[in-house]
């Protein structure tokens, strides 16, 4: 039996890219660039290895659906019911400028309108899985300026489906206004119909799915929800990833969001990498060479007109220059879904054979050149100036963002960098995201002080107006703004923010305003981690290292080990790490209290219960001279729901009773064995503790046999029965 073409095409497809990236990986250039070279290198306008794209078009738009899909679940549908705001004002307002500026410019060099319109339609576009996908990579989907993104590009698929409408009434064909109406109704069914079988219809089956554990059914359950919902939004003329991307958000609040990112993480990566190898394939590299001046200056032009669009909206938002720039450039290439939009336009006469092919090429080489617009436009955002446009009319949102400009970031009612907080020894909290809000929290509980930094405008208000909060508007990677909140006067500066750059850039910053501060950082990636300790964090909290050390402690908890072990063994893991991360680095420590660390590590505690049967009942501590046969203390008996602390050596015990011991591991073990039946061979619950702290039990146990023996109760002193150390 001769095998299929596709099969070749596919190997063909594979081998090339894996090829293509590993040569660009020494350049440090990201895979997806790669992607698109292979698919150039291989396409029908290159060496033609592969004539017919159809089927490998329909598998890389399979993966785009997985992609978008596994993005969904990482969000929740209350998350984007908070970023409506967003959606709709932002996406909103950049799709309306984009348009009109395009139809105005098409009028002015002569074009028909139709023809100016429909191109503002293809410029409004961006790359839905290029940006996530980078955005992903980078760790930065829940950034301010990801979140931003992501809202755009939400808005930019909604506006999807109108504008297929729009295409065939632009080139003179187009519908009635019934069937217009038809069409947008039936995307709307579409929606609701998507988001109430996720929310109600998923979680019946999948738990009846999770009944069998066949690991096989709850493969297939994940994959045939994916591509069923995109199915759906494609029957309604929408774009079937977002279809996929709906149903991921609302299936993101099950139980099982984590597993099912699992399970379809493998044939997502593969799928949409093909995706990127199809874009590719698209181009005609001879008609993008034939005039190579004029295609370099197209692509030079769109992404700085998408840029300039889409940063003017943000500054007109209230999103500061920082943001608008990092928004600007990530959304600064035309999207996939332009070419759908192009091809039906240039079968109506919208687009010229000849404009086509030049659009097709500018369009790939505008996405090839975003992962490097996105790598630089931390350094341009830092380097970018300028004064938030909402900074003056949002009197509840004060500005700091604009401090250092000549006095102009003292907006808001004099919360601005020319007045500053009136507050001292306080803690500034950089963002205010979930790890922001719990720490502000903690703070208010304890009555400290404390002020917020946020590039949110509408967080700002809502922070001053609904909870009393003192917080600012301002970049915190601009000396002005940290010095507007105080950080010089300041005892604690939390960076809670999750863009990896700006962090960074804000220790930096804040170490040389403030030698002495303490400075305590979030981080996804331990790889961040040294460079943080480098400039001048105190402590880094590591997502990724909290994520491993909390599977450590369930496995210790599964093994029986009690909490105090526990806690122990946690410590001691952040000490090693510590002691690992800062070998060679100048770091700055905070300040603990030694002893207890010492004790903590060198002892534990232990709670035995006594039964009828248990040898200690009916006796008192001085006759069973436990510190004496076991070396163990009893430091408190829990009797009727009363605590009895430090009890004498003539406490006499009773069945029922809870004694709370301490001592070292094999202490307590010896205190079981004196008070509590044998009921078979004693075996350990504890974990072997490390060379470092047997030093200090060992340590510990040496200074309590050189040192006055301790009684039952604590103190020092002697059983007045047996005139012996208790």
């Amino acid at each position: 039996m001769h095998p299929p073409d596709v099969l070749l095409e596919l190997v063909i497809v594979m081998g090339v890219s894996i090829a293509a990236v590993y040569a660009l990986k020494p350049l440090k250039i990201p895979a997806i660039v790669g992607f698109l070279l292979a698919g150039v290198l291989i396409g029908p306008g290159g060496l033609a290895l592969v004539r017919d794209r159809h089927d490998i078009e329909l598998l890389a738009e399979v993966g785009v659906v997985f992609l978008l899909f596994s993005i969904g679940l990482k969000f929740s549908l209350g998350e984007l019911l908070r970023m409506k705001a967003l959606v709709l004002g932002v996406g909103g307002l950049q799709v309306g400028v984009t348009v009109g500026l395009a139809l105005g410019l098409g009028r002015l060099l002569g074009l028909e309108a139709a023809q100016a319109a429909f191109l503002g339609m293809l410029l409004a576009m961006s790359s839905t899985a290029i940006v996530l996908t980078v955005l992903e990579e980078r760790g930065e989907t829940s950034s301010l300026h990801g979140r931003v993104i992501i809202a755009v590009l939400i808005f930019q698929d909604l506006a999807v489906v109108p504008f297929m409408l729009l295409v065939p009434l632009l080139g003179g064909q187009g519908a009635t206004a019934g069937q217009m109406a038809t069409t947008l109704l039936r995307s709307v069914g579409v929606i609701l119909g998507i988001l109430a079988a996720a929310r109600w219809v998923f979680p019946w089956v999948i738990e009846r799915v999770v009944r069998t554990r066949s690991r096989e059914a709850f493969a297939l359950l994940t994959f045939g929800v994916a591509l069923g919902t995109a199915y759906a939004a494609g029957l309604a003329g929408m774009s079937l990833a977002l279809g996929a991307f709906l149903a991921g958000l609302v299936i993101s609040e099950s139980d099982y969001s984590t597993q099912i990112v699992t399970e379809i993480a493998p044939i997502r990566d593969a799928l949409s990498s093909l995706f990127f190898v199809s874009v590719g394939m698209l181009v005609d590299v001879g008609a993008f060479l034939e005039r190579p001046h004029v295609s370099v200056g197209l692509v030079l032009a769109v992404m700085l007109a998408k840029w300039l669009v889409v940063a003017a909206v943000a500054l007109g938002f209230g999103f500061g220059p920082r943001i608008a720039t990092l928004v600007g450039l990530g959304l600064a290439q035309i999207g996939e879904f332009s070419f759908i939009l192009a091809q039906a336009g240039a079968g109506l006469g919208l687009l010229e054979p000849a404009a086509y092919q030049q659009f097709l090429g500018v369009s790939v080489v505008t996405m090839a050149l975003t992962p490097f617009g996105l790598m630089a436009s931390h350094w341009l955002a830092g380097r970018t100036q300028g004064v938030s446009w909402l900074a003056s009319t949002l009197r509840g949102a004060p500005s700091a963002d604009g401090a250092g400009e000549g006095g102009a970031g003292g907006h808001g009612g004099g919360h601005g960098h020319g007045h500053g907080l009136d507050l001292a020894d306080h803690v500034v909290v950089v963002g205010f995201g979930v790890n922001g809000r719990n720490v502000a929290r903690v703070l208010r509980q304890l009555d400290v002080p404390v002020a917020v930094l946020e590039l949110n405008p509408f967080t700002v208000r809502k922070l001053r107006e609904e909870e009393g909060l003192e917080a600012v508007y301002g970049d915190s990677t601009r000396g002005p703004v940290l010095e507007a909140v105080g950080v010089p006067r300041a005892r604690v500066l939390v960076v809670a923010v999750s863009d990896p750059v700006s962090a960074r850039e804000t220790v930096a910053v804040a170490r040389k305003l403030a030698p002495e501060l303490v400075i305590l950082v979030r981080t996804r990636y331990l790889a961040e981690v040294p460079h943080l300790y480098k400039l001048g964090a105190t402590e880094v909290a590591v997502e990724e290292f909290e994520t491993s050390l909390e599977l450590a402690t369930l496995v210790m908890l599964a093994f029986g080990a009690p909490e105090r072990v526990v806690a122990r063994e946690r410590e001691a893991i952040r000490a090693e790490r510590h002691e690992a991360l800062r070998a060679g680095d100048a770091g700055r420590p905070l300040r603990r209290r030694t002893s207890l660390a010492t004790l903590a590590q060198a002892a534990d505690f232990d709670e035995l219960e006594l039964t009828s049967d248990a040898p200690g009942v009916g006796r008192t501590l001085g006759e069973l001279r436990l510190r004496e046969r076991a070396g163990a203390s009893v430091v408190a008996v829990t009797r009727g729901g009363k605590v009895e602390g430090n009890p004498g050596a003539g406490f006499r015990l009773e069945a029922g009773d809870l004694l709370v011991a301490f001592g070292t591991p094999d202490q307590l073990e010896g205190a079981r064995r004196v008070l509590l039946p044998q009921r078979g061979p004693a075996t350990t619950r504890y974990v072997i503790p490390s060379e470092a702290r047997r030093r200090l039990i060992e340590e510990a146990a040496e200074a309590a046999e050189a040192s006055p023996a301790t009684p039952a109760g604590g103190a020092p002193g002697e059983d007045p029965a047996a005139g012996r150390p208790v």
